[in-house]
This record gives C-alpha cells, sequence and structure tokens, in this order.
C-alpha cells in the first residue's frame, strides 16, 4: 500500500496554512439557483469535499459582474450583493471541516481587449474588487483570481489577443502586466494582508506562436506578478480553441497527469508555492509533490467520484476509493446552453446531496435477489447492504464484472477498467453479499430463494444483424479485438462509428492496421449524440482512420464489405477482417422468464429498455437498492 507522506504535510500559502497539499479545484457544478444564490444542494455538495479530507475547497467559476452572470445561470452570482447570505453558509460547512475556503473570480465576455475604453477596464477591475469584498463578508480565506484558459483577464496578456495601442496594451512587458497588476492591487487592497491570492493561469496555451502564449512568456509574466500572489495555480490551454479543450478538462484518452510538466517549470522559477492540476489521483498527487513537481495538487472530479477519497488515502484504505473514469458525465453536455445540475457516472450521491448524503436503513429488512453481477448489480448488492438488507447475488460466469469488463478492455480505457476492479473488489470485500458464481439463475433458482424482491440486472447482448456473410471468419466483434480475442488483418473495416467503434479503431490504427470506420449515420450526428464521441473521431483520424458516414452494411464477401449510401448506391471496399460494432439489446428472453417472479421486481442497467451506459446502470442500480 503506498504510503502519503507528502501531501499530507500542511502548507502555508501567504498568511494562511493549509492542513495539506490537496485542493478541490474550481468547477460548476449548477446547483445555485438560476440566478446564482446559493441553495442547500450546493452547500451540501461542497461541504461534502471539506469533511472528505480536502485542505483547501475552492468554489468554481464565479461571475463577477451581471452581464456574465445573465449569460452563465445557476452559479455564485457575486455581482449580486445577497449571495454573500448563502456564502456564509458555504464557509461556515467548509470550516467545519477544518478546510481553507476559497472561491474563483472569473469574467468571461464576446469582446477583446481593445474593444474597451479606459472606464469599462477600470469597471472590469472594480466589479472583481468589488467581487472579492463580497467574499470577505462571506468568510473566505482566499480568493482565486482566474487568468487563464483564454478568458478576459488572461487576453491582456497576449500579444495576439490585446490589439490595444494605450497603457493597457502589448508592446512592453511592463503594459502587458498592468491590467494584471492593477487587478491584484485592487483586490488586495478590499481583502486585506489576512487572506490569500490565487491566480490561476495557463502554463501554455498549447495554440503554438503567433497565437498562443507559451511557457516560456506564462513563466515571465508569473515572475512580474509573483510578490503581489500568494499561490499560483498552472493549467494549461485556451477554452476558446477547441483542439486544447481536452488539456483544460482532460478525457479518459488523455494521459495522466496532464500539466504536471508545466507546473515543474514553473515551481523552477518562482519562489512562492505553485499548484498542478490535470487527470490527478492521490497516487499520483503523492509522486508529483515527493518528486518536487508542484507543492499543491487541484483536483474536482475525483472528489466528486469520491468525496472522501482524502480521508481514505489518510486512513491506508487507498484500495477503497472509487475512481473517477474521467467520462465528463460531471461537465455536462451542454453546459453554458442548457446548464443542467451536476452528475457522476460512479457516483450516484453527487449532485444530489443532500438526499442521500446519509444512507437510510430500511425498516424491513429484505432478502434480495440479483441476477446479474455486472455494473448496475454490483451498485444494487452493496447499496443493499447498506440499508441493512441481505442480497443474495448470482451470476453465470466465474467472475463478476459483466459489461464492464468489455468497457475496460480496450488500451485506451484504463479508467473505465480501473473502476471495474475496484466495483469487483468492494462487492466481494463487502460482508453481507451472498454470491453465488457461475450460477445461471433460472426462474426456478429465483423462486426457491423466496425472496422479498428481485433486481433483473442481466445485461445485454451484442447485435449482430442477419446479412449475408456476417458470419464469416473474416468477420468479428470490436469486444473481442479489445479483448485480445480477436486478431484482425492489416486491412480492417470496422462498421458503427459510436464511441466503442471508434476507441477500437483508434488501437487498431495505432498498431499499424488500415482502418476504415463506416456508420448509417452521418459522422456529424454522431458526434453530436455525445461529446465523447467528437473527441475519440478526432484521435482517429489523427492516427490515419477513415471516416466514412450514411453507409448501410449490406453484406461481407471474403476480401470486402458491400455498402450502400444513402441515395441506394452500391459500394465496394476491400479489406482483411471485417470488424462489427453495432450496439447492443437487451437480454429480453431472460427478463421474461424472471420479472412475474416477486411482485417487487426491479429492471436494471443494459437490460433495461433504454440504451444503457455504466452512467444509467449504476444510478438504477442504485435507485433499486434505495426503493427496495
Amino acid at each position: 500500500m503506498k504510503e502519503f507522506t507528502h501531501v499530507f504535510q500542511s502548507i502555508k500559502i501567504g498568511p494562511l496554512t493549509a492542513r495539506n497539499r490537496i485542493e478541490v479545484s474550481p468547477a460548476e457544478p449548477f446547483l445555485c439557483t438560476k440566478d446564482g444564490l446559493v441553495t442547500d444542494e450546493f452547500v451540501a455538495f461542497t461541504a461534502a469535499m471539506a469533511k472528505g479530507g480536502a485542505g483547501i475547497v475552492t468554489v468554481g467559476d464565479s461571475p463577477v459582474n451581471q452581464t456574465y452572470a445573465d449569460a452563465n445561470h445557476y452559479v455564485v452570482n457575486l455581482a449580486d450583493p445577497f449571495v454573500v447570505h448563502g456564502l456564509v453558509k458555504v464557509t461556515d460547512a467548509i470550516h467545519r471541516y477544518g478546510a481553507l475556503a476559497s472561491i474563483e473570480l472569473n469574467l468571461r465576455a464576446d469582446y477583446l481587449p481593445a474593444d474597451l475604453s479606459r472606464e469599462e477596464v477600470k469597471q472590469i477591475i472594480k466589479d472583481f474588487a468589488d467581487s472579492a469584498e463580497r467574499c470577505k463578508k462571506a468568510g473566505f480565506d482566499m480568493i482565486m483570481l482566474h487568468g487563464g484558459h483564454g478568458h478576459t483577464v488572461s487576453q491582456f496578456y497576449s500579444k495576439y489577443f490585446n490589439k490595444r495601442t494605450d497603457e493597457y496594451g502589448a508592446d512592453t512587458m511592463e503594459n502587458r502586466c498592468r491590467f494584471a497588476v492593477e487587478l491584484i492591487d485592487a483586490v488586495r487592497e478590499r481583502i486585506g494582508d489576512n487572506m490569500a491570492i490565487e491566480w490561476r493561469m495557463s502554463g501554455d496555451e498549447l495554440l503554438g506562436e503567433p497565437v498562443g502564449v507559451g511557457l516560456s512568456e506564462a513563466i515571465e509574466f508569473a515572475k512580474y506578478i509573483q510578490d503581489k500572489i500568494d499561490i499560483i495555480h498552472i493549467s494549461a490551454g485556451n477554452m476558446y480553441d477547441v483542439r486544447t479543450i481536452d488539456y483544460i478538462i482532460q478525457p479518459s484518452y488523455m494521459p495522466r497527469p496532464t500539466n504536471v510538466h508545466l507546473a515543474e517549470q514553473f515551481k523552477k522559477a518562482l519562489h512562492i508555492p505553485v499548484t498542478s492540476v490535470g487527470s490527478f489521483n492521490m497516487e499520483l498527487a503523492e509522486d508529483a509533490v515527493a518528486a518536487g513537481k508542484a507543492d499543491v495538487i487541484a483536483m474536482i472530479r475525483p472528489f466528486i467520484a469520491d468525496p472522501d477519497h482524502v480521508n481514505k488515502a489518510r486512513a491506508g484504505k487507498a484500495d477503497e476509493i472509487r475512481p473517477c473514469i474521467r467520462c465528463n458525465v460531471c461537465t455536462g453536455d451542454d453546459p453554458h446552453g442548457c446548464p443542467k445540475p451536476l452528475r457522476c457516472t460512479v457516483n450516484p450521491v453527487s449532485g444530489r446531496n443532500p438526499l442521500f448524503d446519509k444512507i437510510e436503513k430500511a425498516e424491513v429488512p429484505k432478502k434480495v435477489v440479483i441476477v446479474g453481477g455486472g455494473c448496475a448489480g454490483m451498485e444494487a448488492a452493496r447499496r443493499l447492504v447498506e440499508r441493512g438488507h441481505k442480497p443474495v447475488l448470482f451470476e453465470k460466469n466465474a467472475e463478476l464484472g459483466g459489461s464492464l469488463i468489455d468497457a475496460g478492455a480496450n488500451k485506451i480505457k484504463a479508467d473505465v477498467k480501473r473502476y471495474g476492479e475496484w466495483s469487483v473488489y468492494m462487492t466481494k470485500k463487502t460482508e453481507g453479499i451472498d454470491l453465488r458464481m457461475g450460477v445461471e439463475a433460472t426462474a426456478d433458482i429465483v423462486r426457491a430463494e423466496q425472496p422479498d424482491a428481485v433486481i433483473i440486472a442481466v445485461g445485454s447482448k451484442q447485435i449482430i444483424p442477419p446479412i449475408p456473410g456476417i458470419d464469416g471468419a473474416n468477420v468479428c466483434l470490436a469486444v473481442d479485438v479489445d479483448k485480445g480475442l480477436a486478431k484482425p488483418g492489416k486491412r480492417v473495416v470496422l462498421v458503427g462509428g459510436g464511441l466503442t467503434g471508434s476507441e477500437t479503431a483508434v488501437t487498431l490504427a495505432r498498431e499499424g492496421h488500415e482502418v476504415t470506420v463506416v456508420d448509417m449515420l452521418a459522422m456529424e450526428k454522431l458526434r453530436a449524440k455525445d461529446k465523447n464521441i467528437g473527441k475519440i473521431h478526432r484521435m482517429a483520424e489523427a492516427e490515419g482512420v477513415s471516416m466514412k458516414g450514411e453507409l448501410k452494411l449490406c453484406a461481407v464477401t471474403e476480401g470486402s464489405v458491400i455498402l450502400e449510401d444513402a441515395q441506394g448506391k452500391k459500394l465496394e471496399l476491400a479489406c482483411d477482417t471485417v470488424v462489427l460494432s453495432l450496439g447492443v439489446r437487451p437480454r429480453y428472453e431472460t427478463i421474461e422468464q424472471l420479472r412475474d417472479i416477486c411482485p417487487e421486481t426491479y429492471i436494471v442497467g443494459d437490460c433495461n429498455n433504454r440504451a444503457g451506459n455504466i452512467t444509467s446502470a449504476v444510478r438504477e442500480g442504485f435507485y433499486a437498492a434505495m426503493n427496495i
């Protein structure tokens, strides 16, 4: 078991001392009111992370003026003086558990520095200062000023985005930094010397010259302002260029930790503490601090997945930490166009605080038969034990995991594999679950248990259409390729351009195969269904994969596939292997055999009528356990 000797050292940040080196990085859970006032849900969500052991808890992206607030709802609106009332509850909750309370101040706008008059520049500075003063009144210990990701504050330092010709222009270093210096000075004047200021910035905007601010320029800026701030927070990328967004909010396909190499260079150049952010977990946080690459490690998604993960690491229970799979469900599919309250794939409690902060014991303990040991079945079993029920879990295979095994088999899905391993480990470790492995639960077997309730979680099966040649030796499933059970030839046509198929295409291309992905839908329509499909498609194309939409598979021959386009025209593509990734369908036959055995029956996960994924499987397994 890893020892966490460095991340649990305290650290001095200006006038403050944090109890450890773990900071909750800022995020937008969209749990406030539409007008940006604090709710009980927001307080409970924030408190959970302080209770879970964080040294610093940072409230996320908070507008400093009403114009930005009007375009960014359901987050803390610092332009409203009355927001202080609710924020006091937030800082009280954070302080109750011994953490420092911080809050990020930001401005996003659709104008550039040159579009502003001097009076408007001064007003922005005043907006930040007014907001900081409200935060002080609310009891915050720290202020985080967002000077990165291409937002308004960062643009003043950019030679590309700042075309002003006055003293706020970018012709000299002094002028490039003037806006930031005046902003920090104005905030410091309002909050005094007993609060700390953290400056957040992109260590590299990753846009290349002459557009972006690169590492060396960013370090020069940091040197210029370091004596006015107490700690600097190093991220990367520019939010307004899709090519860099993955470095700001890393998907599961990105390596971990993404940006620590940038923080390392800042730490060498500065004499103030440096925070690194970007796909850390506790093990990687310990490694980075121990190696001297950063002083503080910021993370948010691991807290969403498991608010108690810091305490678990400290108690020697790191193996029990529920891992984040970086699916980015928590970031929303259209966060500013249609914001939704935060949800987490692996933790159904996060975002539903305080409704399930305390899992209530059942008034009457029941015997519950669970059929299927996949994602939904295991979640249900563990939660049933929490409530005092007696689950009996039947799994027809010799091992737990179900479709989680398939989902984590691809080399680029290490996060999902880790979650699957954790789920199996915790299910086996949880006392009170009666595991019946290698037993296919027939209706008679289930009936013989005389259950009070039944949860059907039998999963799904691959869709294989009845077309000529589909059963040929040159045809295999994408999941079998991922698991190493099928070895494709050099030229591959992969049918199905969704997530699974595209992920398989990436790994095949990296292994030297010539891959063409075809799908009945236009690629644009596929990408519109799921933001992660767009990400994996970009990766696939970067690896040389050819993506072809609006093509229907009609037949497979020994050396080709026959396709039909949207106009009904037939075409033939030569290939050595056809790989299928056409989705799954529920095991209807099994469901029908089991659904009427017990009056209280729940159908959860992939076997439900809706298209399933890990998010819905965990949620449905959890809800079934809560409702019994």
